[in-house]
């Protein structure tokens, strides 16, 4: 893109599945991170909330407060336009507007797609059919394919979101459907196990910001150094946002949701 052009940048802060009241903290590199409310600053950390609830943290020299502060200033919940000079201009464009993910987990169908997932589109990859299963009928993910996310974009924020959680040792891969991705993260302990699937829950959160027409669930292996299994999960809206609410226990959510 020429350097003088202006530089097209859509936001759907109404929209695309971000609530209205999201704070958005833009990155010197590029990057973004959607929180409740603006982040504080604390010896050299800036103290972020994530939408659910989540708490995080980040070196405060990360963040490119002047966008920052424009960004959420404006308001913006339509698309904008930043020019040569760093001014936004917003532009007359009015956004499709979208459930948020609350009102996604409320629905009674939350987390169920309209199409059976054996027989969608699977654009090349194996069939969900033809994946081996575990004892109780679902894909055994310590078996599927490892095959790398295709979408660059994705699997780049993925690991960058995870680190901000503290969150080190996990690889993702390409879900067994279309519209999953595949996460493997290593825990060895009960606590880290808790903390790996609310980390999880909370990277589905922000892709669905992100990306939402792309990922709908995370499928979720968690195994121990020696490759034991540690439990596998299928993270959706619902379950994303139950591990969110501070009146439902981890422990609670994992004895209902993993997979045996």
């Amino acid at each position: 893109m020429h350097r003088r052009s202006l530089t097209f940048i859509v936001l759907l802060f109404l929209g695309l599945a971000i609530s209205a009241n999201a704070y958005t903290i833009y990155l010197k590199d590029g990057s973004t991170l959607v929180a409740k409310e603006k982040y504080r600053v604390e010896d050299g950390k800036a103290l972020i909330i994530l939408q659910n609830g989540t708490q995080t943290f980040i070196d405060a020299s990360e963040i490119d407060v002047d966008k920052t502060d424009e960004i959420n200033k404006g308001n913006y919940g339509t698309a904008f336009f930043i020019n040569d000079d760093g001014q936004v201009i917003e532009a007359p464009v009015t956004p499709t507007r979208k459930e948020t993910l609350a009102g996604l987990a409320s629905r009674s169908d939350a987390g169920v797609t309209s199409r059976d997932p054996a027989t969608r589109d699977s654009g090349g990859s194996t069939g969900a059919s033809d994946h081996p299963r575990t004892a109780a009928g679902h894909i055994d993910l310590t078996v599927i394919p490892r095959t790398p996310y295709r979408d660059l974009d994705i699997s780049v924020e993925v690991s960058r979101f995870l680190r901000t959680l503290g969150i080190s040792e996990f690889k993702i891969f390409q879900g067994s459907q279309p519209g999953r991705a595949f996460l493997e993260m290593t825990a060895n302990s009960e606590a880290t196990v808790f903390r790996s699937i609310e980390a999880a829950a909370d990277t589905l959160i922000h892709l669905r910001n992100q990306f939402p027409d792309q990922i709908e669930e995370l499928e979720v292996l968690l195994t121990t150094s020696n490759r034991d299994r540690a439990g596998q999960f299928l993270i959706n809206e619902e379950i994303a946002m139950a591990l969110g609410d501070e009146n439902i226990e981890s422990a609670a959510i994992f004895i209902e949701h993993v997979q045996f």
